[in-house]
C-alpha cells in the first residue's frame, strides 16, 4: 500500500554524563495509509482511531494525539500536522 501522507515526530532522550546533560533527538514518521496509521513500530487500524488532535506547548515542540481504542497515544512534533489531520478526516468520512 502507498503512503497517503507522513508526519515527522521526534523521540527525545536525555542523557546525564560526567560532563553534563546531553539531549538526543531521533526523528521518525507517522504514516497514514488507506487502512491504518503506522507510527514507528506501532500499527493502528483506521477503525481503531477515533480522532487525531494536536497542541503546541512551545514555539518549537507540540504533541500529536491519536485517540484510539487503546487510549490516547501522544507523539512529540515540531511541524504543523494540519495536513495530516485533514487527510485522516477525508478517509474516515
Amino acid at each position: 500500500m502507498d503512503i497517503i501522507f507522513s508526519q515527522p515526530f521526534v523521540v527525545v532522550e536525555r542523557k546525564i554524563e560526567r560532563t553534563g546533560q546531553r539531549t538526543i533527538e531521533e526523528e521518525h514518521t507517522i504514516e497514514l495509509y488507506v487502512d491504518r496509521i503506522r507510527a514507528g513500530q506501532e500499527d493502528f487500524a483506521l477503525g481503531d482511531v477515533f480522532d487525531v488532535s494536536y497542541r503546541f506547548t512551545s514555539a518549537i515542540y507540540g504533541f500529536l494525539y491519536l485517540h484510539t481504542n487503546r487510549g490516547v497515544v501522544s507523539y512529540i512534533i515540531k511541524k504543523d500536522p494540519s495536513i495530516f489531520i485533514e487527510e485522516y478526516k477525508k478517509l474516515i468520512q
